[in-house]
């Protein structure tokens, strides 16, 4: 998001970027060691997303690994706009179920908030394209990922008409989890040297 007329000192941006090292280490190694606690993935979770500010965010899962996220930009914490965000992701698989490689893209509208700025300045609202790209895991009714979410603003302020953005982090509460799928029978077999029935 963007984050008009503030700007993270050189400090700030180390100690910023040393968390996001240590949350995702952390993160990849008890993924990696607690293989049985990854065995349903969500259909529906909600939670909160930390990035330039303190957003909210929530995801459904549509289908064959689509799932559309929906991010509310909230005028909290380092930033003064309102706005949403509204992206179509693709989910693969890696290394054990639950643990996703996802990216994908949309677009986004953040409402400028005039009454912080100086009255002789008029504010347009910005709009434009954004991308996702991002690692995340599911651990019982925990979902956690990582993600960077570059921006293209298309009109509105355009000091910075391309937005890189810094990583992010989502911490959400599966509401509703998607079953495997189980093996019903084992009739395959019997077209490969199996028993038929009624021969001995």
């Amino acid at each position: 998001m963007p984050r008009f007329g503030t700007s993270f000192t050189q400090n700030e941006t180390k100690i910023y970027m040393t968390k996001i090292r240590f949350f995702l280490s952390t993160f990849l190694l008890t993924a990696l060691f607690i293989n049985p606690a990854f065995s349903q993935r969500y259909k529906t979770a909600a939670g909160v997303r930390f990035d330039n500010g303190f957003n909210l965010t929530a995801q459904q899962y549509i289908t064959k690994g689509w799932t559309v996220e929906g991010i509310l930009h909230t005028p909290l914490v380092s930033t003064k706009d309102l706005g949403v965000t509204l992206l179509a992701e693709k989910h693969h698989k890696i290394l054990v179920r639950g643990i996703n490689f996802y990216s994908g893209a949309g677009v986004h509208y953040y409402w400028q908030q005039n009454s912080v700025r100086e009255d002789t300045e008029v504010h347009k609202n910005v709009m434009g394209l954004s991308g996702i790209a991002g690692l995340e895991a599911s651990l019982g009714r925990i979902n956690m990922a990582v993600d960077w979410k570059p921006e293209l603003h298309l009109s509105g302020d355009q000091a910075r008409p391309f937005e890189w953005n810094g990583a992010s982090i989502s911490l959400r509460y599966i509401i509703e989890k998607r079953e495997r799928k189980k093996i019903k029978d084992w009739k395959f077999w019997d077209k490969f040297g199996g028993k038929k029935k009624g021969k001995r």
